[in-house]
């Protein structure tokens, strides 16, 4: 994961001024109220980052954002609520739990219990129904498509490398 965090890095820039980072114990605060433990890098994205899209494209679900208009749990619920084509799928466990979207409305999942160091993402079509498995984590994932290097049917190269929030 720290290499491909590094790779992040100089890929996109962190913003010096981030909005939506989490403080010291929030992270244990979030996964306690959700009941969801978040993989290992899904966090440090959060940490470098805040709030904000990839290539302007890709936008982290942050549970630490801080719009008025946004309400983190409540926008998880509409989303699973909202992927009800997924929900038929072969791959669709209840457990599954979105971590990002796109700006088409597709939504990357990942399996929660699962290892949070070595972990597969569900990347859900919403406009086909298709789904993709990727066995990398987040980071990985980002970086691979940042690059033009990810193998998807659902999700394009971005056209820029910029972080904005």
């Amino acid at each position: 994961m720290r290499n491909s965090t590094k790779t992040l890095n100089k890929i996109y820039q962190p913003p010096p001024n981030k909005t939506g980072a989490p403080l010291k114990n929030d992270w244990f605060r979030v996964e306690k109220q959700i009941g969801v433990s978040f993989p290992s890098d899904f966090k440090k994205i959060i940490e470098d980052y805040g709030s904000g899209c990839f290539g302007s494209f890709l936008f982290l679900l942050n549970p630490f954002e801080n719009h008025a208009d946004y309400d983190y749990l409540n926008d998880i619920n509409q989303i699973i609520d909202a992927d009800m084509d997924f929900k038929s799928h072969r791959h669709f466990s209840k457990e599954l739990f979105p971590l990002a979207s796109t700006e088409n409305g597709d939504t990357i999942y990942f399996k929660p219990g699962s290892s949070i160091e070595s972990y597969e993402l569900y990347v859900f079509d919403s406009r086909r129904g298709n789904v993709e498995i990727h066995p990398i984590p987040l980071v990985q994932f980002i970086v691979e498509w940042s690059l033009g290097r990810l193998k998807s049917n659902i999700i394009e190269a971005p056209d820029n490398t910029h972080f904005k929030q």
